[in-house]
């Protein structure tokens, strides 16, 4: 499995340096997934929630959560999605990514009936595998990935191998300005894990 992995890194690695921009892969998988839409569920893989306490990754990164974020939300409020997964563990902060982001939607105004929190997927290949069953099991048959574009060149590698033929949903990476805004607040503890051991 984990020659699997690594093979796709590489292939994403190769892919994304070849004359195939990244802006032309978003355009191309975009389109794509556009034309099936509107989906049952969107599956957004989670990110680190950064405290003071708990500090994960460069500013630039830290960032990706709060994209991710209104990115979905702009797809529930459009009606390209009917509803939300967010999916992730605490993988890197003592935080469930899955729950936090769920929490965050709930107190932008998406009504909570319609966002649900994956929270056992611990890397990006599993947010597609982890969050497809889980929307299996709520009854939802339209199903797709929405993401960054950074995380989608590497992630639709991976899931050419674990989920083949679920959409992925982006936007251009010039784009990004448009999705960074505040953070809600939220009380965080009902998601802290206090015996956290970060992932490998």
């Amino acid at each position: 499995m984990k020659n699997v992995i690594l093979y796709s890194l590489l292939t994403a690695f190769v892919f994304s340096t070849s004359s195939c921009s990244l802006e032309t892969l978003v355009s191309r998988a975009d389109k794509r997934a556009m034309k099936r839409a509107p989906y049952d569920a969107i599956i957004v893989p989670g990110y680190p929630y950064v405290t003071t306490a708990y500090p994960y990754g460069t500013e630039r990164n830290k960032i990706l959560l709060n994209v991710r974020l209104y990115y979905a939300k702009e797809l529930y409020e459009k009606g390209i999605a009917k509803n939300i997964i967010f999916s992730g563990t605490a993988a890197h902060t003592p935080f469930v990514e899955g729950e936090i982001m769920k929490q965050m939607a709930d107190a932008l105004g998406i009504p909570s009936e319609h966002t649900f929190a994956e929270v056992k997927a611990q890397h990006s290949n599993q947010n597609a595998v982890y969050g497809r069953r889980m929307a299996k099991k709520l009854g939802f048959k339209k199903v797709a990935v929405a993401t960054d574009p950074y995380q989608l060149s590497y992630l639709s590698q991976l899931m050419h191998i674990f989920t083949p033929g679920m959409p992925i949903l982006s936007f251009q990476p010039e784009d990004m300005v448009k999705y960074i805004h505040p953070l809600p607040s939220i009380d965080s503890s009902s998601a802290y894990v206090p015996d956290f051991v970060p992932v490998e």
